[in-house]
């Protein structure tokens, strides 16, 4: 194993119980992680409890309840998602790997059930996830974009609100995501990789090409903002949490420069700087954003509350909703539910609306 820290540094993300909660890990084993002997590590212990839901999960298919089978496997695949998003090396690799696996077994099972693509793209694959809501369409579809360490198998709990609200939703990894990073380190032109997925999207008879959203958490937001400018088929935009430029290098933890530095397969930190504050800025192409854009972001945030200055400097040509939440942290996650249901119920609205514009 690898760390940058001490073996128990991911639990400083326990800090941040909003996020692992809100994304459907329960508050019962975050507070048996918390209270967990100091000789297991937060990589083990996870692991071990996503070994138990992964057997829980079989039980429940075995019987034939594929209901709750579908979630226990989400369970699973989500702790091994958080057992190695902020480790290193072997570790996290084979968290990766389990938790694809995990996920894998529980697609089948979903109510929509969630359809794995693979789309080529120069020397590498695009993994991915599509679901569809039962009924005729066409329907609208939000293409949702992770951050730093997130990856297509952590949005099932935002996947289900969409769904709940008429929207089909496409998850993928992109370079230096989840399945990717083993071929295409993090990169500027993250667009093009939206923009592969979009062409799959458009020609799928049951979804509606002139309704298409794409929504990104943290760093994903900032790659949403790149693929609405550069990809006209969007009808409207979510920057969750993101940043039009990186400008606050120094105000990341130790983990998240560790991170940047691991995605882009930067030499050391330096050059993860450079790679930061150079690729990761948006500017000079959101004069071309000319969708719905809805920009949240928390007053607490390490994300520096200027951005929405430089949001609106640049985009000058956008309908922009921004949302500045003075209690809410990164992505607002300790505000509980109530951001995100206003997130998903705009993005419903733009979409459905948008029927009326064609």
């Amino acid at each position: 194993m690898t760390s940058i820290d001490t073996q128990a540094s991911p639990d400083k993300e326990m800090l941040n119980w909003g996020r692992l909660i809100m994304d459907g890990v329960p508050y019962a084993d975050l507070a048996a992680a918390r209270d967990r002997d100091v000789s297991v590590s937060w990589y083990d212990y996870w692991m071990d409890t996503a070994a138990q839901y992964e057997q829980a999960a079989q039980s429940a298919a075995d019987t034939g309840h594929r209901h709750s089978a579908g979630e226990l496997f989400v369970t699973a695949s989500l702790c091994a998602q958080y057992a190695q998003f902020l480790w290193f090396g072997e570790d996290r690799t084979a968290g990766q790997r389990r938790k694809v696996e995990l996920y894998a077994k529980a697609a089948p099972y979903l109510d929509p059930p969630a359809e794995r693509f693979n789309l080529p793209i120069d020397d590498a694959t695009i993994p991915g996830y599509l679901r569809v809501p039962k009924g005729e369409g066409p329907w609208p579809c939000a293409v949702l974009i992770g951050g730093l360490e997130s990856t297509k198998e952590e949005s099932y709990r935002f996947e289900e609100l969409l769904l709940a609200r008429g929207v089909a939703t496409a998850t993928f990894d992109g370079p230096g995501q989840g399945e990717m990073l083993v071929s295409t380190p993090a990169r500027g032109d993250f667009e093009r990789y939206t923009s592969r997925v979009v062409d799959f999207l458009v020609n799928d008879s049951r979804l509606d090409p002139n309704r298409l959203a794409v929504l990104g958490r943290s760093a994903g937001g900032h790659y949403a903002l790149r693929s609405a400018s550069l990809d006209r088929r969007f009808t409207a935009c979510v920057s969750w949490g993101g940043y039009v430029n990186f400008e606050n290098w120094e105000g990341r933890g130790p983990l998240a420069k560790e991170s940047w530095r691991y995605v882009s397969k930067s030499a050391d930190m330096d050059e993860a700087r450079v790679f930061v504050e150079k690729c990761l800025d948006a500017r000079s192409v959101l004069k071309e954003l000319r969708v719905p854009t809805y920009f949240q972001q928390g007053g607490l945030d390490f994300v520096p509350v200027s951005q929405v200055d430089v949001l609106k400097q640049y985009a000058v040509n956008a309908d922009l909703t921004i949302v500045v939440e003075p209690e809410g942290d990164h992505c607002c996650h300790n505000l509980g539910p109530r951001p995100r249901l206003e997130m998903v119920d705009w993005v419903a609205d733009q979409l459905h609306s948008a029927i009326s514009r064609e």
